[in-house]
């Protein structure tokens, strides 16, 4: 005979252990179209800021392109001379939003940073990065787009 009690209580605890580990999960993990979406959305802001003060000063602006068929990435030029392509990678369930600047003379690679996909500077991930000595350490959409429009402005990343 077969004691469903005990059958029960076993599936509740089993039930109980996978809520809680996809709600840890979930809270640790982010969304990668979500995030890139929140960091173009980011990027057209300080980009707006950025015109407003080369426009005072006479200098060209920042322009924001899109081609077809590369809706993971973002293309940003300043004037006719320089190219910033910002792209998301996902690798091995790691979300990446990589920032290279190209430009004059020969539109060769000039700079390049990558940054973690994160939604809370003090995540897990982010601390472990930190304590290893990674200087490419993520941040919140807000400040990556900050880092590459003023950085795209000076023409390399720090």
């Amino acid at each position: 005979m077969v004691n469903y009690a005990t059958l029960a209580d076993r599936a509740k605890k089993i039930q109980d252990a996978g809520k809680s580990a996809s709600f840890t999960q979930k809270e640790l993990k982010v969304d990668p179209w979500a995030f890139f979406d929140a960091v173009k959305a980011n990027l057209a802001s300080e980009m707006r800021k950025a015109n407003v003060e080369l426009r005072k000063r006479g200098a060209r602006t920042i322009d924001q392109n899109h081609l077809p068929g590369f809706d993971t990435e973002i293309f940003l030029t300043f004037g006719t001379d320089s190219l910033c392509r910002v792209g998301l990678g996902i690798i091995a369930g790691e979300c990446r939003i990589t920032a290279i600047i190209s430009g004059p003379p020969n539109g060769y690679e000039i700079s390049r940073k990558e940054y973690l996909c994160v939604q809370d500077a003090a995540s897990k991930e982010v601390l472990a990065a930190a304590e290893a000595g990674l200087p490419n350490v993520g941040t919140n959409p807000r400040e990556i787009a900050v880092d590459i429009i003023s950085s795209f402005l000076v023409g390399k990343f720090n």
